[in-house]
């Protein structure tokens, strides 16, 4: 099966997670020979400010460095666009309307399959950046939905999952340390005793971290949902097979 679209995606923030994203594509996709992976223009723009300091201390913005990917890829008539960092969404838009491809929105894909997999209502737990919580990014797409997005609490949201991602040696680092991985497990499960019916990565250190492995209910991970629509769109033969 060859692919019908060329794919530009936007890594760096953080660079693995980039990585993480670019493989999963692999892994899902139809291929057999070299010829029928989908052609991937990847830009590690790890120089992009933090997207949470820019959105809750007003610190630089990161929109002109997420342009100059948009600028990269537009040269190289790209067809879809993937950002592998779901804060960066908050900026989604703009992005769009730079952009000539298609940018995938992975905030509807999750609306979307909540709506689908839990159509009388759910609970889902929110494990996400402080800058995607405060700015509502999620709740904006299940508006009007019977799911009910529970989130820690706000210490427990620092403590334990924003210094997962950035302490030194944190899921934004070269190196993970053990104590990352101990925090982020204690988000978790912090999570699971607010009786909740599904978890959902809703940040991309999440899917370096953690897989569900184990867990007493359902794990959405965003970033591998973004995946399986991306190899779906790269390789149908329509522009509007699906909605992104």
């Amino acid at each position: 099966m060859q692919p019908k679209k060329k794919l530009g995606i936007v890594g760096g923030m953080g660079s693995r997670a980039g990585v993480a994203l670019v493989q999963k594509i692999i892994d899902y996709s139809p291929a057999e020979t070299d010829q029928e992976f989908p052609e991937i223009i990847f830009h590690n723009n790890a120089p992009a400010p933090d997207r949470t300091r820019a959105i809750i201390y007003h610190e630089a913005s990161p929109l002109p460095a997420l342009l100059h990917s948009m600028d990269l890829f537009n040269r190289n008539q790209v067809d879809l666009v993937a950002v592998a960092c779901i804060t960066s969404y908050y900026y989604y838009e703009e992005l769009a309307g730079y952009a000539k491809a298609k940018v995938l929105n992975p905030l509807q894909m999750v609306a979307e399959y909540l709506k689908k997999q839990y159509g009388k209502g759910c609970r889902a737990g929110l494990l996400a950046t402080t800058g995607t919580l405060r700015t509502g990014l999620f709740q904006k797409y299940l508006e009007g939905s019977n799911v009910d997005l529970v989130t820690l609490s706000s210490e427990n949201q620092e403590a334990l999952f924003m210094r997962s991602v950035y302490m030194q040696n944190g899921f934004k680092s070269a190196t993970i340390s053990a104590e990352a991985h101990h925090l982020m497990d204690r988000s978790v499960r912090t999570l699971l005793k607010d009786n909740i019916d599904v978890v959902i990565g809703g940040c991309t250190e999440v899917s370096i971290a953690f897989h569900g492995q184990h867990l007493p209910v359902a794990y959405l991970d965003v970033l591998d949902l973004m995946a399986q629509r991306t190899v779906d769109l790269c390789y149908s033969t329509t522009s509007a097979a699906m909605p992104i």
